[in-house]
């Protein structure tokens, strides 16, 4: 009997984990039960082991905890080991170099997109995102560009998951009827863009990835300050080499049908 409640523990522990975000990266102990649904007392007593461990922080100033360190390197290590990451690096590299912009590589993490890879040569307003980070899905071009892929009972799972974030409603309409229009045309289209709509001042575009079972596996995107970039030199000058680096590394995860499949 005394497993289960072990494996209630790790549970409870990986959801107060789980309830920090990049845009709620500080959270006191009532927002965090309020996440989580459990009752302050039993947060507060996971919080205690986690703070001795040292996966999370505490300002006694505020009273608001954080992710410490070590949680990231948790993860550091899991995507280390990822043969999606180092199978794509070398051609990210070469995409980089070719066009001298910003490449990034990110996978589906329930509803957010979580970076796996990226390759920095220019600096992005407004933005601090790194290896680790997890954005949006809807409003971006990577995030779209991986959706519209998904095999149908998928989608459906993360649809209906994102349909219980009132913000989310808000842009993608209360069954998500606008999305699904913008993932139609990202399917004719093979490509996603995003003018503005997650980061003013910002506009990207984003290709799948495919694995050798011929199922999405990430998103490949650049991304672009708009003074610098208009909208149709972005879609003209960067999505054919950004859709052909795309293709060599689904070739190189073993898929065999995407040359050529949105041309």
């Amino acid at each position: 009997m005394a497993q289960p409640k072990r494996v209630n523990s790790l549970i409870r522990g990986l959801e107060i984990l789980e309830s920090f975000t990049p845009s709620e990266s500080r959270l006191s102990l009532q927002e965090l039960s309020s996440k989580t649904g459990l009752p302050k007392t039993t947060v507060h007593r996971f919080l205690k082991t986690l703070l001795t461990v040292n996966y999370v922080t505490f300002d006694s100033r505020t009273r608001m905890y954080a992710l410490a360190p070590r949680v990231m390197a948790l993860g550091f290590s899991v995507l280390s080991g990822m043969d999606l990451r180092q199978t794509a690096f070398p051609f990210m590299e070469a995409l980089s170099r070719e066009t001298d912009q910003n490449v990034n590589l990110a996978v589906l993490d329930r509803t957010e997109m979580l970076y796996i890879e990226r390759i920095t040569v220019r600096k992005i307003i407004n933005t601090n995102l790194h290896v680790g980070s997890r954005v949006n899905s809807y409003l971006t071009a990577m995030g779209r560009s991986l959706i519209a892929f998904l095999p149908p009972e998928r989608y459906d799972r993360f649809l209906q998951e994102l349909l219980q974030d009132k913000e989310a409603v808000k842009h993608i309409g209360r069954h998500g009827e606008r999305l699904h229009a913008i993932l139609e045309t990202v399917r004719a289209r093979g490509y996603a863009s995003n003018d503005g709509e997650w980061v003013p001042g910002l506009r990207a575009i984003g290709v799948p990835v495919f694995n050798g079972r011929g199922e999405v596996e990430a998103s490949l995107s650049m991304s672009f300050i708009s003074q610098m970039v208009s909208y149709d030199e972005m879609i003209e000058k960067f999505v054919p080499p950004l859709m052909t680096t795309a293709e060599r590394i689904s070739s190189a995860l073993g898929f065999d049908g995407f040359i050529g499949r949105f041309r």
